[in-house]
Parts: structure tokens; C-alpha cells; sequence
């Protein structure tokens, strides 16, 4: 058991009981499809509460939450009575659904503070960051699980090596969890224990004063780690030990014999304070190893999707222009003598405001380059940006390479088409509909 984390006091196996209200063990969950969502609805589900559930997409009889009991909802319908009404940081307050809960005496939640509530209950392992809060969490679940510890985890993607995207497990083990700094919503967890990746100006539309502002958040969610918990720091992290009573711990390099299982300088870096995690709870050194070089990833996350005119079609969730370069630059890690071409769909039109000037240099490594309108979520009307911008400065730096700007889906699936060659990579970025893009590539060509 983590030395840390044995200090924390632990939660009864039947801890989620304590969240039940006036109508018992029920909940109402809007926008229930999205991967937080559905984690908690799982943790719900598996404790044995009754879980209605509403998305904008409709959930299917075979969705693995169907099968396990959750009560689908068109959305906007009216919703029973329920002890919880919880919704997700893209569903605004006003859902109809959500309304009519609170009507019926649900006591309403976001996603993130139905987290913190269970942050009190047992103890919570909170990985946080500007990039890498998926991998980081699902390779050190992993790891753990493998070794045989049955840690519970809630992930932000799909990953092929754990079960699901979530899972209770041994509420006497820390639940490891994504915490995410958009709309301050990790400030409603206080951890037994954090993984810190990195600090780096990002979502403008909620930190319009950029890094400083982000960083005095990252302080605050620090400051509430637990008495007699920790903070393991990746070799990223900025000094911001003085932000909290809990232990500072750097992490050290990964030994250069290991081989990772991720490409990339940033997987590096992200085993490192994997290897952090995973010596916290005392395994041995072999363990860790088989670890860091056993993880394969998480879906959108460099996903090898299939072929496509004998090229391989990736797709990645990158969206920010850190993550654009250390994508690219793991894709040339991987595929040295290939042709790499990146259909890039920038994602809000606030992010590519504030941050243009670093795309163009984070496209670099692109041979061909096929730009797609910017996919709007959340952003205010008055706000406007067109990835044309980009085009200038992108031919300033390789005047010679192919860029081209796609009008939608249909003109970018036929140009892709014409330029792909046996053996080239097409990567697709962007954490928007582009994924769907990438797939209907592969299977248009099988």
C-alpha cells in the first residue's frame, strides 16, 4: 500500500450510499455519453443506483451503459424524481432535463463537483495538467492493475488495456483520476496525492490573463491536496512547491536501457512520472519496467485507425499547439522515412486566436499539410477566426511544402485520396468531429 496515501482515512466499500438524497440511491445524468460522464455513471451503475441518462447523441440498446442498467433519455425530456442531478461542463444549465430534475428536488452537481464529493469519501490520486492528463492516468492505472493492485481509475478516452474508461475497484486504493483546470473544475477535488504533467497557458475562453492565470489556478488546486499527501512533480512541472503543505517529490528520469512503449520526447517525459506513480505504491523496479514498456495508449491518442490507399491513417486528439509539435514530432519518431500527412482541424475559434502565432511553427514537421475550418464549441458569436490566418506564416516557413485550405470533409476525403501513397502516414488532428473523418478514410478504402 502507497506510504503516502495509508495516512488518508478510507471509505467503506458501499461509499457512494452517502450521496443519496431525498429520492435514495437515483440519478440524473446530462450529457451522460461523454467519457467523464459515462465514468461516473458507471461508478453509479455498479453501486447499484438507478441512472437515468441523456446526451445529445442517443444512446443505443448495445451502449455498454444500456446493458448495465442505465435508463436512456431523449434529450430535453422531462426527467423523474432523483436524490442528483449532475450535468458536464458542455451542457449548459438550462437543459431541459437537468431543469426539470432540480423541479422534482435533485440536488444539482457538475461533473467535477460530484468528483470532488468523492474525493471525500475515499481517497483520490488526481493527475493534473495542461497536456497528457489521459495518458498519464490510464498508462499508471495500467501498470498498477497489471501488477495486481486493484486501483480504481476514471479516464477521459477509451484505452484497449484496461477494461473500460472507469472502474471503482478496492475503494481501500486511491481512484486514480483526471482533474482537469478548464473552467476551474479541479478545484472542487482535494486529492490524497497528485501527478503533476505540466503548466501551460490554455483555454483562453476561461484563463484570458494565459499562463500566469493558469498557473495561480494550478496553485489554488494544489493547496487543497490532503494533509500528509504529496505531489509528485514530472520533469515538466514548474516549482510550485510552495503552493502547498504537501510533500514536493521530483521526478527522476526513466533509465535510458528502458525502452517506453509510447513514441515521442513527451511519452518520455510522461513515463517518467508514470514511474513515479508506480514506485509510490512500492513496486518493484521489474514491475515499473514491464510497465513503461508495456503501455500501447489510449484511443485518439496516435491511434493507428487502419489504411487507406496502402497509407497508414493515425488519428490524434491534439488540439493546442504543444500538442500538435510533440504529435508530430512522435510521429516522425515512429515513422522516420515516411511521408507525413497532416489533416489539422483546429478546435475553437478562441484557441486559435490566442495561440496562432505557435501554430505554424508546431506544423513544421508536416510534408503536406490540409487544413480544415475551425470545429466552434463554445465560442462567443463575436468571436471569429479562420484557419486562412494560419496560411501566410505557414508558407513564410515552407514556402515549397503543400498547404492547402479545405472548404469541409468531402473536398479534404478527395484530396487526401489523390495524395496518399503506400507507405505515407496520414495523421489527423484535432479534437473536434475530425475523428470520424479519419475513420470513414479507412473504411471508405476497405
Amino acid at each position: 500500500m502507497n506510504r503516502v496515501l495509508s495516512s488518508v482515512p478510507q471509505a467503506p466499500a458501499g461509499a457512494l450510499d452517502a450521496l443519496a438524497g431525498v429520492h435514495g440511491r437515483t440519478a440524473y445524468l446530462a450529457g451522460a455519453g461523454g467519457c467523464g460522464m459515462r465514468g461516473l455513471a458507471h461508478f453509479l451503475l455498479a453501486a447499484g443506483w438507478r441512472v437515468w441518462g441523456a446526451d445529445s447523441k442517443p444512446f443505443t440498446p448495445d451502449d455498454a451503459l444500456v446493458t448495465q442498467g442505465l435508463l436512456p433519455m431523449t434529450q430535453g425530456q422531462d426527467a423523474p424524481q432523483t436524490s442528483l442531478a449532475v450535468r458536464s461542463a458542455a451542457v449548459p444549465e438550462t437543459e431541459m432535463g437537468f431543469q426539470s430534475a432540480l423541479a422534482h428536488g435533485a440536488r444539482p452537481l457538475k461533473y467535477a463537483e460530484l468528483l470532488g464529493e468523492i474525493s471525500q469519501l475515499r481517497p483520490v490520486l488526481a493527475v493534473a495538467g495542461s497536456h497528457g492528463k489521459t495518458t498519464v492516468t490510464s498508462w499508471a492505472a495500467w501498470g498498477l492493475r497489471r501488477a495486481g493492485l486493484d486501483v480504481g481509475y476514471l479516464v477521459g478516452a477509451e484505452v484497449p488495456q484496461l477494461q473500460n474508461s472507469a472502474r471503482w475497484g478496492d475503494p481501500q486504493l486511491p481512484l486514480l483520476a483526471e482533474t482537469c483546470e478548464y473552467d476551474r473544475s479541479f478545484h472542487s477535488v482535494h486529492a490524497a496525492q497528485v501527478a503533476l504533467i505540466n503548466v501551460d497557458a490554455e483555454h483562453p475562453d476561461t484563463y484570458p490573463g494565459g499562463l500566469p492565470e493558469v498557473t495561480e489556478a494550478f496553485e489554488v488546486f494544489l493547496a487543497q491536496t490532503q494533509i500528509g499527501g504529496c505531489v509528485l512533480a514530472g520533469p515538466e512541472a514548474p516549482d510550485l512547491s510552495t503552493a502547498t503543505c504537501a510533500a514536493w517529490q521530483l521526478s527522476p528520469a526513466i533509465p535510458d536501457a528502458w525502452r517506453v512503449g509510447l513514441p515521442g520526447e513527451h511519452n518520455r517525459r510522461n513515463a517518467a512520472l508514470v514511474a513515479s506513480i508506480l514506485r509510490s505504491f512500492d513496486l518493484p523496479e521489474s514491475e515499473v519496467q514491464a510497465a513503461i514498456e508495456g503501455f500501447q495508449g489510449a484511443a485518439r491518442r496516435m491511434e493507428s485507425l487502419g489504411t487507406c490507399c496502402g497509407a497508414q491513417v493515425v488519428s490524434d486528439y491534439a488540439h493546442h499547439p504543444v500538442e500538435v509539435a510533440a504529435t508530430l514530432q512522435a510521429a516522425r519518431e515512429a515513422w522516420p522515412q515516411a511521408r507525413l500527412h497532416v489533416v489539422f482541424q483546429p478546435h475553437q475559434a478562441q484557441r486559435l486566436h490566442a495561440y496562432r502565432e505557435q501554430f505554424a511553427p508546431s506544423l513544421d514537421m508536416a510534408d503536406t499539410l490540409f487544413l480544415l475550418p475551425v470545429f466552434r464549441a463554445r465560442d462567443p458569436k463575436e468571436v471569429q477566426a479562420s484557419v486562412e490566418e494560419l496560411v501566410p506564416d505557414l508558407l513564410a516557413r515552407k514556402p515549397n511544402r503543400l498547404t492547402t485550405v479545405v472548404s469541409d470533409f468531402d473536398e479534404a476525403h478527395r484530396l487526401v485520396w489523390a495524395s496518399l501513397q503506400r507507405g505515407d502516414i496520414l495523421l489527423a488532428l484535432g479534437a473536434g468531429s475530425i475523428d470520424a473523418f479519419a475513420r470513414n478514410l479507412v473504411d471508405s478504402s476497405s
